[in-house]
């Protein structure tokens, strides 16, 4: 469980991550529904090119941290991945009836999504308690 709460192990696990939705992000348009499921309108696609950068910076933040992390880069990193978590379960609900979520693809994505936000989320915050602690 030390590896898991260790902050440099998570900044490291972020950045890669976040790298990897950052490359599914920047697929091109034609790629986006056989591999993720997604169903998207035009705006859709622009809409997942702008967050893939976002993206990117997140993952380049983590991992010009990941040898020295800094509280407050894992606090925000936390608050991310809790909230990415929870706006993919909301938007799930919320957009159900849209046909964006409506094939076992997009589901198992979105799943995985929740489930991997929301367990770096934990760890974060378990880790950053123990720091503090140790402090």
């Amino acid at each position: 469980m030390n590896r898991l709460t260790d902050l440099k192990f998570l900044f490291t696990a972020v950045a890669i991550l976040e790298f990897f939705y950052f490359l599914a992000a920047m697929m091109p348009t034609d790629w986006i529904r056989p591999v993720t499921g997604w169903v998207l309108t035009a705006d859709g696609h622009w809409i997942t090119k702008l967050l893939g950068v976002a993206l990117l910076t997140q993952a380049y933040i983590a991992w010009i941290f990941r040898k020295n992390p800094h509280l407050g880069v894992a606090k925000g990193l936390a608050f991310y991945q809790l909230a990415s978590a929870g706006t993919d379960l909301l938007m799930w609900q919320i957009m159900k009836n849209e046909g964006i979520f409506n094939n076992s693809l997009a589901r198992a994505s979105v799943t995985a999504a929740i489930l991997t936000h929301a367990f770096l989320g934990i760890l974060l915050l378990a880790a950053i308690r123990k720091t503090q602690i140790h402090e």
